[in-house]
């Protein structure tokens, strides 16, 4: 069979808006987790006045820092929020003023003191919003932002407020949450994306990687902090980086609740079609969707240990288009608690922990998923962290983390377990359904410095980091019952063996970079080792219920190797801050990024990775809908298992141990200036090219490598089919030739995964952006981005060598078959953006609004043809 395709996009604006009014009142990167705080103190003259104390005092105890000979101070790894500042020199005025942290970012702040001056001196100045020491695009989203702007309330609706991040779903009022979005960030798809919870990386590597490993309690945290490109050696993939930082106790005691709701009163009356009455009874609508919840911290010991604590249920009852009226209830469960620690004023730390658990009931229930074959899901998942820093010396910090997770799932049918399950003359099924159970525990570990000297006139900053990650994974689905389905549609008997994949992944890496600044120029420079690794362990299968004569038991021993990819990542990036005022800044990085492997990257190898089949020929003598074994007629077909030897391990496909990490190159440029108070507008330019992608093809003969190319390839001779003419929807007029195997050349059986060669991605982007910090009462956070991204295919880039050709190179067709959305439809736009905004008025009265637009979804047009 050939799919002709062909896709035109509706210019059409996508757009939500929602906007409230909250009145206030007390109520019952890479792994950052943390800023910086950057100074220098000069006297009258401009000159640098060495051995200044600074006293920094916010939340946790008070630290001091003395200035260097250059006047310089800094104050590292410090918790997302507001601190003050003030400067002491016998002789000296007393300078005070307020700084604002961000995770990820560093606050630059000059002081000066004036001679014999001895009252204290309050600057009132907004922290600056430019960094002259970053080297990253994305965002950074506040707490003012997370709690007053009224949005869905999850990490996906952060993601659609970034600029270059494309979400492929609109969240009406919490509707969608509790399900994982897809998402694009900068040309590349969310299997390469990282997920941080406190410093601790908690994706999911099982499958294609890149999920998130938790549903969220969404007033838990502190601050967000999305990457969407950066030249730091410390992040290793070109995907989206979140850094989502929970929030911790302080010296006072303080605390908030919460309850919202939305119920089916506020939402028009939803009707079924009258073109769709015969197979549906209802359509998408929202039930009822409530959240209530708690957090509360303050002091244990004062100045020393504080704690803090967090309580969240955030049902979801939604009805799914289908012919039931039953209802798809999620229920999402979080606790959360952290400890921090200042055990002396050299060393601090913290405990934390992160309980998640999300329930289901009908998951999957649709016109063709009755209620008996939709699933009951259940978890749960927690993560604890570690973490120590300590400085050795005012010039040398060192951090230290530890992280485990325990997590998992299962997919249990309604119909039950042990329910024999057939599918009806339409093919729908009835009775049950395949259960499903997966579990992917994760330990990490990693040791992150910060060396500061000067030499040659410069101040250097040197970082270094090490990490390991191990994550292995186990998963079992099977057919129901005794696992034999009776297939009336067709008139088959599918006896099964189940699936029980044990396999896993583990990944090493050090990075080392240099941040120098003299004058307005700061220059970055760095790189990083990554060794990733993916193994299929040993397992073994138990033997069909009815038939285990025909599926036995079996056994695998494992891999005898482990893909391995060994990466070495360069990154170079510079800024230049215009004028003595610094409010203008230039920058450029070029960064290399290598992939990170998931898991079931090797599954192909993996002989129990899938369910395996055997089909007979069958006559349902006695019209039960089950098959017994005086039923069974003639073997027609087996799928993932030898039927000449079914006791022995088996897979249709294999591992390429040679093939290589996928790269991406990515160049930069960008400019900010800053405009007022806590105000700055930006443009950056990015362009990336992503090479040596990771696909799975067809070879003639196993192990060969002799794959189908286009020489293996004729135009077909059926007279209805070449060439296929005609006009689209649209109006566009099509002429294809339509190829099909030549006669001799076998059917693609065997599977290879391995890179994709005379293939390309690019991705060129422009994003503006405006960011007004809360100031004055009000603060905005809007952007713009303008995109193109595309792939480039070569002769031996054609999937399986079939030359029937391809109308478009756009990237609507980049990832598979193509970026598919919620609504079955792709994910790419040309143009995109989002506009966050609160004000505050008086009597503690706050306005929030959200507007979020983007290019409509491409609209795919299919031929399909008998070649």
């Amino acid at each position: 069979m050939h799919r002709h395709q062909s896709s035109q996009r509706y210019v059409r604006l996508i757009m939500t808006f929602t906007a409230g009014l909250l009145i206030l009142a007390m109520a019952a990167f890479a792994q950052e987790n943390s800023g910086n705080v950057f100074g220098k103190v000069v006297d009258k003259s401009g000159a640098a006045l060495p051995g200044v104390t600074i006293t920094l005092s916010g939340l946790g105890a008070p630290q001091t820092f003395t200035t260097d000979s250059q006047g310089q101070f800094r104050f590292l790894k410090l918790s997302p929020g507001k601190y003050s500042l003030r400067g002491e020199l016998e002789g000296f005025s007393k300078i005070q003023r307020q700084v604002d942290v961000a995770v990820g970012s560093n606050t630059e702040v000059s002081l000066r003191l004036d001679p014999t001056v001895s009252e204290t001196i309050t600057v009132s100045a907004a922290s600056p919003v430019i960094d002259r020491r970053e080297v990253a695009t994305g965002a950074s989203i506040e707490q003012i932002e997370l709690k007053e702007v009224p949005t869905a309330r999850d990490p996906w609706v952060v993601l659609q407020s970034v600029p270059g991040v494309l979400v492929d779903r609109v969240n009406v009022g919490g509707n969608k949450s509790g399900q994982q979005s897809n998402f694009a960030g900068k040309g590349v798809d969310r299997t390469q994306t990282v997920w941080n919870i406190d410093g601790v990386t908690s994706t999911d590597m099982s499958g294609s990687g890149g999920a998130a490993g938790f549903y969220l309690d969404f007033d838990s945290f502190q601050e967000f902090r999305v990457t969407t490109g950066s030249a730091d050696p410390s992040v290793q993939t070109p995907g989206i980086q979140l850094n989502m930082v929970t929030k911790r106790g302080t010296n006072d005691f303080k605390g908030s609740g919460r309850y919202f709701w939305t119920g089916h009163q506020l939402q028009t009356d939803p009707k079924v079609p009258s073109d769709a009455t015969s197979y549906l009874k209802v359509v998408n609508s929202i039930n009822q969707i409530s959240e209530v919840g708690a957090e509360a911290g303050g002091p244990i010991l004062s100045d020393r240990l504080w704690m803090w604590g967090a309580y969240s249920r955030n049902p979801i009852n939604v009805v799914v288009s289908s012919n039931s009226t039953a209802l798809q209830k999620t229920d999402l469960w979080n606790y959360n608690g952290k400890f921090n620690g200042q055990i002396s004023s050299q060393n601090a730390g913290f405990l934390g922990y992160v309980y998640s658990n999300k329930t289901v009931d009908h998951r999957g229930i649709s016109p063709t998923r009755p209620v008996e074959t939709s699933y009951n899901q259940s978890g749960p998942g927690w993560q604890y962290s570690l973490e120590d820093t300590h400085t050795f010396t005012p010039s040398l910090f060192l951090t230290a983390r530890v992280g485990r997770i325990v997590n998992g799932y299962h997919l249990s049918p309604v119909g039950g377990r042990d329910t024999n399950m057939y599918y009806d003359k339409n093919g729908t099924p009835h009775g049950s359904y395949w259960p499903y159970d997966q579990s992917m525990p994760q330990k990490q570990a990693n040791v992150e410095g910060s060396k500061f000297f000067n030499a040659a006139h410069m101040n250097h900053e040197l970082k270094f980091g090490f990490g390991y990650r191990r994550t292995p994974v186990t998963s079992a689905s099977s057919a129901p019952g005794d696992q034999v389905v009776a297939r009336v549609d067709f008139g088959e008997a599918e006896i099964t063996r189940a699936a029980r994949p044990n396999y896993g992944s583990n990944y090493k890496n050090g990075f080392v970079g240099d941040t120098i600044t003299t004058g307005n120029l700061t220059l970055n420079a760095g790189f990083r080792y990554d060794i990733q690794q993916a193994k299929n362990n040993a397992n073994a299968v138990e033997a069909n219920g009815l038939f285990p004569e025909l599926l036995p038991a079996a056994t695998y021993a494992g891999d005898t190797r482990a893909l391995e990819w060994k990466s070495l990542s360069p990154r170079l990036a510079a800024t230049y801050a215009l004028g003595a005022s610094k409010k203008t800044l230039l920058r450029g990085s070029y960064a290399r990024y290598a992939d990170q492997i998931a898991a079931g990257t090797v599954g192909a190898n993996n002989p129990f990775y899938l369910i395996q089949y055997l089909y007979f020929y069958w006559n349902d003598v006695n019209k039960d809908n089950r098959v017994q074994r005086d039923e069974l007629r003639d073997f027609d077909v087996a799928i993932n298992v030898d039927p000449k030897n079914p006791a022995a391990p088996f897979s249709v496909g294999r591992v390429d141990y040679g093939m290589k990490a996928p790269r991406t190159n990515e160049f930069i440029l960008g400019f900010q200036r800053e405009m007022g108070s806590a105000f700055a507008v930006g443009v950056d330019y990015t362009y990336r090219k992503r090479t040596n992608f990771v696909w799975t093809v067809y070879e003639k003969t196993r192990g060969a490598g002799d794959y189908y190319t286009a020489a293996d390839y004729a135009p077909s001779t059926r007279s209805t089919v070449n060439p296929q003419k005609g006009t689209l929807p649209n109006g566009d007029p099509y002429n294809i030739t339509v190829y099909a195997l030549k006669p001799g050349v076998a059917t693609p059986r065997w599977k290879v995964t391995t890179n994709r060669p005379d293939y390309d991605q690019s991705y060129n982007g422009l994003e503006l952006t405006a960011t007004k910090r809360m100031v004055n009462n009000w603060m905005v956070r809007g952007n713009v981005t303008f995109a193109d991204w595309k792939q480039h295919i070569g002769p031996n880039g054609v999937p399986n060598g079939d030359p029937t050709p391809l109308l478009s190179n756009g990237c609507s067709t980049c990832v598979g078959t193509g970026l598919y959305a919620a609504t079955s439809s792709y994910l790419n736009s040309k143009w995109s953006g989002a506009v966050n905004g609160v004000y505050q008025f008086p009597h503690q009265i706050i306005f929030g609004a959200a507007l979020t637009g983007r290019q409509g979804y491409i609209l795919p047009y299919y031929r399909r043809i008998n070649a």
